[in-house]
C-alpha cells in the first residue's frame, strides 16, 4: 500500500497548495469569524467527501469542525488543528498567498492553515487507497490563538482525545523540521491595585499611589522567574494614572507566566497571590482577576509522548528523511488537553516554516511531501505502534 499512498500523496501536492491558497487568502482572525466559518465547512466539505461524519459545533465562539470516521475495534487516530490567525481582517488582501524562491507566503500560511490542508491530503491518499487500519477523528478549532476564552474547545479537546492511540497536532514543524514533544503552559492574569487619588502638590501626604504599589510589586513578580525550574514571570503591560498632577488611584498590570508543568504553575500561582495579599501601602487595595482566556495548560513531556515521538523519529529515518529531531518550546498549543487525558500527543507536525505571528512568516515548499509521506507511513503503521505499548 505504502507506494501507492506515496503517489497519491505526490499526485495531490498541486491540488492541495491550491486549497492552501484558497484558505490563506480568506481572513480567519477573531475579528472575522464568518471566515473561520468559511474555512470550517470547505474542510467539512472535503472531509465528508472521504466518508467522515461531519459537525459544525459551534458555542460561545467561532466554529469547530469535528470530522469523524469510526472503524470499531481500531487503533484511535486523531488529527488536530486550528483555523484561526492572529493576522487581522483585511490582512489576506493586503498580503495575499503567494510563492517565491520556494517559499510559501501569506497571513497563517504556516501557522497553520498548511498543516490543515495536509490533514486532508494525508487522509485522501490513505482512504483512497483502501486504508482501513484507524478509527479516525479530526478536530479544528477556531480561537486557539486567544486561548479558547469563551467557546467549549477545552473541553472537547478532553472528551474527543480520551482513549486516542495517537494524536498529531498539526501546527507548523519548527525552523528546520523539528517536532514538538513538549510545551510550557501559559497563565496570564489581571492584577488592579487601587490607591487613594490627591492632588500631588497639595496634598501629596493623603495619597496613596496606586502607581507606586504596582510598581514595587512588579519587582516581586519578575523575581518569582526559575530559570532552572522552567518558570518566568513577565509584566508585559502596565497602565495607571490619569494626570501627572494626580496620585494614581488605579493601576493594572497583565501578566505572562511560563510554567513547564502543572506542578510549577501551582507554585508560581501560589507565590503570585502572596504577592496580591501583601501591601506596601496598606491603603490601597489589591485585586488578582481572572482573564477569558487566560489559561493554557502545559503540554507535559509523557512516556507516551515520547515513545510517539521515537516511533516517529525511526519512521523518518527509514523513509531516508534523515534525522527527525524533538524540541522542548515555550509556546504553548492544544496539544496539552490531549495529553492530560493520556493521549500519546505530537506537536508541530506541519511543514518546516519560519516567522510565526510576523508579516514574513513562511512554509518551504520542499517540506510538505515528506512529511506527508511521514505521517501517512506513521498511519500505515499504528498497528506497530500500538501492539508496543
Amino acid at each position: 500500500m505504502q507506494n501507492k499512498v506515496f503517489e497519491k500523496l505526490e499526485a495531490y501536492q498541486p491540488e492541495m497548495f491550491k486549497l492552501l491558497e484558497k484558505l490563506v487568502n480568506i481572513d480567519s482572525s477573531q475579528d472575522n469569524p464568518e471566515g473561520i466559518e468559511q474555512i470550517a465547512k470547505i474542510l467539512g466539505t472535503e472531509f465528508a467527501k472521504l466518508g467522515f461524519d461531519i459537525n459544525y459545533h459551534e458555542s460561545n465562539g467561532p466554529m469547530q469542525l469535528i470530522a469523524t470516521r469510526p472503524n470499531p475495534g481500531k487503533p484511535k487516530v486523531m488529527f488536530m488543528g486550528h483555523m484561526d490567525t492572529v493576522f487581522s481582517k483585511g490582512s489576506a488582501a493586503a498580503r495575499p498567498f503567494k510563492c517565491e524562491d520556494g517559499k510559501f507566503y501569506g497571513p497563517g500560511v504556516m501557522d497553520m492553515k498548511s498543516g490543515l490542508c495536509m490533514t486532508v491530503y494525508i487522509l485522501k491518499a490513505l482512504l483512497e487507497s483502501g486504508y482501513d487500519d484507524a478509527d479516525l477523528t479530526v478536530f479544528f478549532v477556531g480561537d486557539e490563538e486567544v486561548s479558547h476564552p469563551y467557546s467549549d474547545a477545552d473541553k472537547n479537546f478532553y472528551e474527543l482525545g480520551k482513549g486516542k492511540d495517537m494524536v498529531f497536532n498539526m501546527e507548523p514543524g519548527r525552523d528546520h523540521g523539528e517536532v514538538t514533544y513538549g510545551r510550557k503552559g501559559v497563565w496570564r492574569p489581571l492584577i488592579k491595585v487601587k490607591g487613594i487619588p490627591t492632588h500631588a502638590g497639595n496634598a501629596y501626604e493623603a495619597g496613596a499611589s496606586a502607581i507606586l504599589e504596582l510598581a514595587k510589586k512588579t519587582v516581586d513578580l519578575f523575581a518569582i522567574t526559575d530559570l532552572e525550574a522552567g518558570t518566568t514571570c513577565n509584566v508585559g503591560t502596565f497602565h495607571g494614572g490619569t494626570l501627572p498632577n494626580i496620585m494614581a488611584e488605579d493601576a493594572e498590570c497583565i501578566l505572562d507566566v511560563r510554567f513547564t508543568n502543572i506542578e510549577e504553575y501551582k507554585k508560581a500561582k501560589a507565590k503570585i497571590e502572596e504577592i496580591c495579599s501583601f501591601t506596601y501601602d496598606q491603603r490601597c487595595k489589591i485585586f488578582l482577576e481572572k482573564r477569558p482566556g487566560e489559561f493554557m495548560p502545559s503540554f507535559d513531556v509523557t512516556e507516551g509522548g515520547m515513545r510517539l515521538f521515537h516511533f516517529v523519529q525511526k519512521i523518518h529515518q527509514e523513509l531516508g528523511l534523515g534525522e527527525l529531531k524533538g524540541t522542548f518550546v515555550g509556546g504553548a498549543s492544544d496539544a496539552a488537553y490531549t495529553t492530560q487525558v493520556g493521549a500519546p500527543t505530537l506537536c508541530s507536525m506541519g511543514p518546516t516554516s519560519v516567522g510565526a505571528h510576523s508579516n514574513n512568516e513562511f512554509a518551504y515548499v520542499d517540506s510538505y511531501l515528506g512529511r506527508c509521506k511521514l505521517i501517512a507511513e506513521c498511519l500505515m503503521r499504528v498497528n506497530e505502534f500500538v501492539a508496543n505499548k
